[in-house]
């Protein structure tokens, strides 16, 4: 049994979600890993007196062996498929188009699948479409605005924001697959790349002039914004369909996403360590003994019609709508 340390700051949503992300990828080399979340010292190797916050995972694996073997499917294209319409395809031949989600092929392991943006798909005259009358299939977690259509894609107009999400996925598995030198899965989560495209669900890495201390303006002059972690986003993209997946319908599911309630995002670490299925629950503050847990909220901000998420706070203190994570206005940036 090996017991591995992921020392990530749990405040930063997307560090958590890749965390999360793990967890859920390690459950395929081993269905009996375990996981427990503690604040510790001496994890850090350049402030070894600094306390962080670390998810323990105890697994019966090879770390060096599993961190190389993800790292190189993650920046694979030919590890990852869209599921379209007419079925499976490569993301390259998806840009554009319908994407009810993605999928990361391991050796020899069951697929991993990333579907956290619909809540559900509508057909109309037996073509599947994004939106039924005044009822859109996207979730919450629907970060990214717009959708590429035909004509834009063959004059090259491939703007982020229009990509899709096989698009958006593409650029992060393009970017991932500069990863080297990896010995632990913590090098997965720390790596970052110049000008990646995102998910926003990297709070490090946001976009917001409030988060970043800059205003988008001088962010541009400066030679644009800052690197994104390719690896992190996808891996935290995992762990939102897998430990915060869309709701489907119902009266019980008003915000459409397991976690959100309006604007916020709540999630929570536990302990003592506990396997795959019961971490899962656990996150999502579910209060089952002997479960410890520890909640925090994350406001989701807006730019314009873009979503990301903002560093959480310790939950519980205020109401949620009078907690003062509101920092800024829905439109802050909005001219980017």
């Amino acid at each position: 049994m090996t017991t591995l340390q992921l020392a990530v700051d749990v405040r930063n949503p997307g560090e958590y979600l890749a965390v999360c992300g793990l967890v859920e990828v390690l459950g395929r080399y081993d269905t009996n890993a375990t996981s427990a979340w503690r604040r510790a010292t001496g994890v850090l190797p350049s402030l070894p007196s600094a306390a962080a916050d670390v998810c323990e995972i105890e697994a019966a694996i090879d770390e060096p062996a599993v961190a190389k073997e993800l790292a190189k499917q993650l920046g694979a294209r030919d590890a990852w498929k869209a599921i379209t319409e007419t079925g499976r395809a490569p993301l390259a031949d998806s840009i554009g188009g319908w994407c009810g989600g993605i999928e990361l092929s391991l050796p020899d392991k069951p697929v991993v699948v990333v579907d956290h943006w619909y809540e559900w798909a509508h057909t109309s005259q037996g073509r599947i479409v994004q939106r039924l009358e005044k009822r859109d299939g996207k979730s919450r977690w629907k970060f990214w605005a717009g959708k590429q259509d035909e004509a834009s894609i063959k004059k090259g107009a491939y703007s982020a924001s229009l990509r899709g999400i096989a698009g958006l996925g593409l650029d992060l598995v393009d970017a991932a697959a500069a990863i080297s030198s990896v010995e632990r899965l913590q090098d997965l989560l720390s790596f970052a790349s110049p000008g990646s495209s995102r998910l926003n669900l990297d709070a490090a890495a946001t976009r917001s002039s409030i988060d970043r201390g800059i205003s988008a303006n001088d962010a541009a002059k400066n030679g644009g914004s800052s690197p994104g972690r390719p690896a992190l986003e996808l891996l935290a993209a995992i762990g939102l369909s897998a430990f915060f997946p869309p709701r489907r319908r119902g009266d019980a599911a008003p915000d459409g996403v397991v976690g959100v309630r309006k604007r916020f995002f709540t999630y929570c670490t536990w302990s003592p360590h506990t396997p795959l299925a019961l971490a899962r629950m656990a996150a999502r503050g579910v209060e089952v003994a002997p479960f410890e847990l520890v909640k925090r909220e994350a406001n989701i901000g807006m730019m314009g019609q873009y979503g990301y998420l903002k560093l959480a706070r310790p939950a519980g203190i205020t109401d949620s709508g009078s907690s003062g994570n509101e920092d800024e206005s829905d439109d802050e940036d909005s001219d980017e």
